[in-house]
């Protein structure tokens, strides 16, 4: 039989050293409710500041909600680019700030099963995000399904976001327990979401970190906290985000100082980034 995965895998990796390369951050959290994709938006509204050139993949596959976040409508979905329908440049959602959106889709899957001339097609397609963005952000879906272990892996960066809840702090264990166990090469960095004061932050990540370091001899960064924030909810009840309706809220403020690490870890960071294609071709590897 045909290994179809192998055979992307292989095109992939024709033109993996080119540059510019786009990097790829996931954004995930062991558990639903902890304010994932909010944080996804606003950070990408922050770096965008920042004149970073960003597109979010909603990669929430099951429940694709970044065009909601920002009080958008999607027509076309990464399933028309899988498909051959549509070119990426047709299925890119303009948001704010010059970012853009691939919006989620349940197709993702189908890249195995794929022919070889539509393989091509997606390679060449996503391959133009290299030159269209400096970053590549993806909302991952909440918990330990395939779909989310797949592109935490295949990430140059991972930002686990964790509320002070115990049930928040267990889950987070589970994933980066899983991370571990599927050799995910990933650099981990936590946000601590929700919190009161900075010493309920520090305390809360000071509780995973030492699990992390006891029982999975691994590390954790601490990549800093979002405040627990009234204006948070207001902003997702009227679907606009945080750092356009509320840009001088604590919670948005916590966001773009942020922004601004996240920017020092793609200018320095441990290993260097495989871009789209390498992006790819570590997906693959999971099917």
């Amino acid at each position: 039989m045909h290994d179809q995965a192998s055979a992307l895998r292989g095109l992939v990796a024709k033109d993996i050293n080119r540059s510019p390369k786009i990097r790829v951050l996931a954004v995930t959290s062991g558990k639903g409710g902890v304010g994932k994709t909010s944080f996804t938006v606003n950070l990408a509204l922050a770096l965008a500041e920042l004149e970073q050139r960003v597109v979010i993949l909603d990669g929430d596959l099951g429940l694709a909600n970044v065009d909601i976040a920002f009080g958008l409508s999607a027509k076309y979905t990464i399933e028309h680019l899988i498909s051959g329908e549509r070119t990426i440049e047709e299925i890119l959602l303009p948001a704010p700030r010059g970012i853009e959106i691939i919006p989620g889709g349940s197709g993702v899957q189908r890249l195995a099963n794929l022919e070889r001339d539509k393989l091509t097609n997606v390679i060449v397609n996503l391959g133009r995000l290299d030159k269209r963005a400096d970053l590549l952000i993806i909302d991952t879906g909440a918990g330990l399904g395939n779909n989310v272990l797949n592109f935490l892996k295949a990430a140059d960066d991972i930002i686990m976001v964790i509320t002070p809840e115990p049930t928040s702090l267990t889950d987070a264990y589970g994933v980066l327990k899983t991370l571990k166990q599927e050799g995910s090469e990933a650099s981990i960095h936590a946000v601590i979401n929700r919190v009161q004061t900075e010493s309920d932050a520090l305390a809360t990540f000071k509780r995973i970190e030492i699990v992390v370091q006891k029982f999975l001899d691994s590390s954790l960064n601490y990549l800093g906290w979002v405040y627990d924030d009234p204006f948070m909810g207001r902003s997702v009840m009227q679907q606009e985000p945080l750092g356009i309706k509320f840009p001088e809220s604590a919670a948005y403020r916590c966001i773009q100082w942020i922004a601004g690490k996240v920017i020092g870890i793609s200018l320095h960071p441990p290993r260097k980034a495989g871009g789209v294609r390498g992006f790819l071709s570590k997906l693959l590897r999971s099917f």
